[in-house]
């Protein structure tokens, strides 16, 4: 029965301690000032994780989408009887499309230029139409890769640095494939026609060449219907893991984009949680003032938390009044720095126009890359307030250890 009636009564002498300026106007401004510190913090995690997001989706989706995902091949990084295994592959999980590739290091030799880059050999046929090559070129230049033609489709950025233009020809160099000579090994070369160009806005620009899947095997000297492996597309790039013990043939390998890429991606992720956990230390000092503020105002209040105590209240009611009181300096900071937060999530690349600046620029688009993701929202702002609520706990106690006799000693 005294739990139902004090815990209202605590509820309602917490928030009005919380609302009141008092007479202690420096508790008071400790109060607002780690309210708004909290904001802040919540704030700029909001903002910083949203955009780290955007950058990690558009690395996913733009180098994702030209490196293989995965590639199926046997111990020796060839395949020969490869279209058997197309189908069984197709039904694994997570996979969308499967084609036949022909992959190698090469060199390409423009006008004096020499670059080092991936030759991927590739079957226009067989590429998928949602693939982020094909789409980035507007048009079907895949379908220029005609067999013995010898054509390649290059990256904006590799063709500006080989001063090359569509129509004009590139020598391309490839080890796998040479052969002695009595000048030595010499390289697998050929002259090739660029017939076209791509552009996705990350490095994979100047370091990756398209050719057909017949003009690489041609190349790289391949026995008929040799081919480096069978390209994967998932659904998701990082869902990669459980391939190799869904394989449909014993003596099969699976070479995936972590290889090449996880490095990079490792990157980004440390670099998230590190940003992450600099903006929760923001929150914890704030949530630290919290608590600075709440042991003065126990100070100031040991004359009516004594009366209390003389009418009857309970040390848990007491410890009630105080939490109420830290916890509604969090829950305002954490409110309004997650509206704040999204609010400067969902506009920041207006405003920054609006200030005329433009601080990040890609290809396919103008502006700072912006992913939200509410579980990551939620996560946030239920951490700020456990924080806050944490912080409480300590000058509650020392409130509920408050003894009458003393406190009213000097009274």
């Amino acid at each position: 029965m005294k739990s139902t009636i004090f815990q209202p009564v605590s509820l309602a002498i917490g928030l009005r301690y919380a609302g009141a300026r008092g007479d202690n106007r420096f508790a008071s401004f400790i109060s607002l000032f780690s309210t708004f510190g909290i904001a802040i913090g919540v704030m700029a995690l909001i903002l910083v994780s949203s955009v780290m997001n955007g950058f990690e989706g558009q690395l996913k989706n733009r180098i994702l989408g030209v490196v293989p995902h995965a590639i199926v091949s046997d111990s020796n990084g060839r395949l020969a009887d490869w279209q058997a295994l197309q189908a069984p592959l197709a039904q694994l999980p997570h996979v969308q499309a499967v084609a036949p590739l022909v992959r190698a290091e090469a060199m390409v030799q423009g006008r004096g230029q020499l670059a080092a880059v991936i030759l991927q050999g590739v079957d226009p046929a067989s590429y998928p139409a949602h693939d982020l090559l094909r789409n980035s070129m507007g048009e079907d230049r895949l379908g220029t890769l005609r067999a013995g033609e010898f054509k390649v489709i290059l990256g904006v950025s590799l063709a500006r640095k080989l001063d090359v233009l569509p129509g004009d020809q590139v020598r391309i160099l490839a080890s796998e494939g040479s052969r002695y000579t009595p000048m030595g090994r010499t390289p697998s070369q050929r002259l090739f026609t660029v017939s076209g160009t791509f552009e996705v806005g990350a490095d994979v620009d100047d370091q990756v060449v398209f050719v057909n899947l017949e003009d690489a095997r041609r190349l790289m000297r391949y026995p008929a219907g040799t081919i480096s492996g069978l390209r994967l597309w998932l659904d998701d790039a990082f869902a990669v893991d459980g391939l190799t013990q869904q394989l449909p043939q014993q003596g099969l390998q699976v070479t995936d984009w972590r290889q090449e890429r996880g490095e990079l991606f490792r990157a980004v992720a440390m670099e998230k949680h590190i940003m992450a956990l600099m903006l929760v230390l923001i929150i914890m000092v704030a949530a630290f003032n919290i608590l600075s503020a709440l042991v003065m105002v126990v100070l100031d209040k040991q004359g009516e938390v004594a009366i209390l105590r003389t009418m009857g209240m309970q040390d848990s009611a007491i410890l009630r009044i105080f939490m109420v009181q830290g916890a509604w300096s969090g829950f305002w900071g954490a409110l309004f720095g997650t509206l704040l937060g999204l609010g400067l999530a969902w506009f920041i690349n207006p405003l920054l126009q609006l200030m005329g600046l433009n601080l990040y620029m890609a290809a396919g688009g103008i502006g700072i890359p912006v992913s939200v993701a509410p579980l990551q929202i939620v996560t946030i702002t239920l951490g700020a307030l456990a924080i806050s609520f944490l912080a409480t706990l300590y000058p509650a106690y020392r409130a509920a250890q408050i003894r009458p006799a003393e406190a009213l000693r000097y009274e």
